[in-house]
């Protein structure tokens, strides 16, 4: 077992990304564990059918995307069981799966204007909306709490016969507990800790104790589960005792490279520094407001760009907490789709990774953000939660750490980072050298593909009989 968080690695499993990784790209590429080995192995078997259950957008769920492409890729028959939940996101969602050579199944469509399936959404909403209520008023816990497609998606996986279903997010996890139960080939995607990931203002509505229980019951039977550091799946592991989830980063393809268009259309006034953060959402909780609280102790001028979905009152307050003289320079950006998204976060210096360590999941996971950034080819600036420390050894100099909350580190972080133009060209080449060498699909991969094929090579289970539907 790897001593993990504390940069020490003794007897590390082979399915993890090595933190002290020295090889180039191409030496681990030629391993038994690189894109050439996982690859080869998996097409030498037979096509298998995997079903992945999402039950959120494909455009607010990359890593299930991502996971897609690979699988599919590889020769497997893969279908992706999601829902249409937000109108306004619906095309991004068509642009994703278009051309893929993967099925995409909508379980819930919010767009639809059919009076069958509108009604279908209307009672779905319905329905969470009462299992909340009970929750608060009776502390009674249900799977519908955790979303609108639950029970849709353990009907419809019962009734495929695929050789391995892959759940994401909280209402996979139920549902992957009970295929499980059913005897299927399961593996579970931790993204986050679920469980240790409940604002405080929704904890009274959601089956947090159950949803515990689902996600020790899910990763104790699955025959593979997946997590996005070190940290968590050591975290994981002692938790719930079960076997350690293999490390898949949160990283995108070096391809997306080719997007970047060397233009400069968020910045305004080029003779000043420029730093960038992004979301899906422009909200609280997310560190933007301890970056406010530094500006008075900045010493020189640079333009700040947020990039998501934002409310009105939320802009409002967050300028409010800035100086006067910084309020010009603090730009706000609307959500892009993802294939957008590179070419703006490369036209500024610094990107800002400001996670607070609020709960277990914040303190392990590492997000997309830091990922990005490094492809990206800009240098970041991130708080010192376990998940980040471990992304910045392996990262090197292209990742500067901060204490999380605390304005007067992080103003003191700004000023050294941004004070020299020719060492952020420095750490800018470091981090396009951080995400080549770890943060990039090309790396992780192969990972997911070594997984897969390993469960198909095993004997299948026998099939319980249906308890549930």
């Amino acid at each position: 077992m790897s001593a993990g968080c504390n940069g020490l690695f003794v007897d590390t499993p082979s399915f993890f990304i090595n933190p002290g990784l020295s090889e180039s790209f191409e030496e681990v590429a030629r391993s038994p564990f690189g894109p050439g080995g996982a690859i080869s192995r998996v097409q030498e078997a037979l096509s298998a059918r995997i079903l992945i259950l999402s039950g959120l957008q494909l455009s607010t769920n990359p890593r299930v995307v991502k996971e897609a492409d690979t699988l599919a890729g590889a020769g497997h028959d893969v279908e992706v069981v999601g829902a249409l939940l937000e109108p306004s996101l619906g095309e991004r969602d068509r642009v994703l799966h278009r051309g893929k050579g993967w099925k995409y199944t909508e379980l819930i469509d919010a767009e639809a204007t059919h009076p069958g399936a509108r009604l279908g959404w209307l009672a779905a909403r319905a329905r969470r909306r009462a299992w909340r209520g009970l929750n608060a008023r009776f502390g009674v816990e249900n799977p519908n709490q955790l979303g609108y497609v639950a029970r849709q998606m353990l009907r419809y996986a019962l009734r495929k016969p695929a050789d391995l279903t892959i759940v994401h997010n909280p209402q996979g996890v139920w549902a992957g507990a009970e295929l499980v139960r059913h005897g299927r080939k399961v593996a579970v995607d931790m993204e986050d800790w679920y469980s240790e990931d409940v604002l405080a203002a929704d904890v009274s509505t959601y089956p947090v104790k159950s949803l515990k229980r689902w996600e020790e019951y899910a990763l104790r039977g699955s025959d593979f589960s997946t997590t996005t550091s070190v940290c968590l799946s050591e975290a994981l592991t002692l938790a719930y005792a079960c076997s350690a989830p293999t490390v898949v980063y949160n990283s995108f393809s070096l391809d997306e490279r080719k997007s970047m268009d060397g233009e400069k259309r968020d910045r305004r006034d080029l003779s000043l520094p420029s730093i960038c953060w992004f979301s899906q959402v422009i909200g609280p909780s997310r560190g933007l407001e301890t970056l406010m609280d530094a500006l008075p102790d900045v010493d020189s001028p640079f333009e700040i760009h947020l990039r998501g979905r934002s409310t009105p009152e939320y802009r409002y307050s967050l300028l409010a907490r800035a100086p006067d003289a910084w309020r010009t320079r603090i730009y706000f950006h609307a959500s892009i789709p993802h294939a957008d998204l590179l070419p703006r976060i490369a036209e500024h210096d610094l990107g800002l990774a400001m996670e607070i360590p609020c709960n277990r999941s914040r303190e392990l996971t590492i997000t997309n953000k830091l990922p990005t950034y490094l492809l990206a080819g800009i240098p970041v600036l991130a708080s010192e939660t376990e998940g980040q420390r471990e992304a910045a050894r392996l990262a090197g100099a292209a990742v500067a750490l901060f204490p999380a909350e605390r304005p007067r580190e992080l103003a003191a972080a700004l000023n050294s980072m941004l004070s020299d133009r020719a060492r952020l060209r420095v750490l800018a080449r470091k981090a396009a050298q951080a995400a080549e060498r770890v943060f990039c699909w090309e790396m992780s991969a192969p990972v997911l593909l070594g997984e897969v094929s390993r469960t198909l090579d095993k004997t299948p289970r026998s099939h319980a009989r249906a308890t549930f539907v």
